[in-house]
């Protein structure tokens, strides 16, 4: 008799997605709705450090909450995620123009924050507003411009 022959299939693990670039995936992350609620949470403190003018206090804040909201959600799957609306809508302001304006809308919302200059906050939250205005046709086809 002979041995019985097995096909032995070499196990080839992959960290991650390499799908996504890490701009994407962080994205990705952040759409997680337990990330969500938990940045929501550590913000209400960081502004209201910010509005106090302890922004030592509130960089911390800002990257230790950044830091435990990525470990809570450090086991959720990029592919999955990226097809939830959530995750569409993450993808979407990933893009240059939409990055552009929360950057410039934070920085204009911090210094506000610092300075308790209204206008600096309007403009902030407004320029931050603006930024998700472009693409949305991404996210579902009715959002298509005509």
């Amino acid at each position: 008799m002979a041995p019985l022959a097995r096909k032995i299939r070499p196990v080839v693990e992959v960290p991650f997605a390499t799908k996504y670039s890490l701009l994407q995936r962080y994205a990705l992350l952040s759409s997680h709705p337990r990330k969500i609620f938990f940045d929501a949470a550590v913000g209400v403190w960081v502004v209201n450090s910010l509005w106090h003018g302890r922004w030592g206090a509130a960089l911390t804040l800002y990257v230790m909450g950044k830091a435990a909201s990525l470990i809570i959600v450090s086991d959720a799957d990029y592919n999955q995620i990226a097809e939830t609306t959530y995750g569409k809508i993450a993808l979407l302001h990933v893009r240059a123009s939409n990055l552009f304006f929360h950057l410039v809308g934070f920085g204009f919302l911090i210094h506000g924050l610092l300075t308790h200059t209204t206008q600096s906050i309007l403009i902030g939250v407004t320029s931050i507003l603006v930024g998700h205005l472009v693409g949305w046709a991404k996210v579902h086809p009715c959002f298509k411009s005509k």
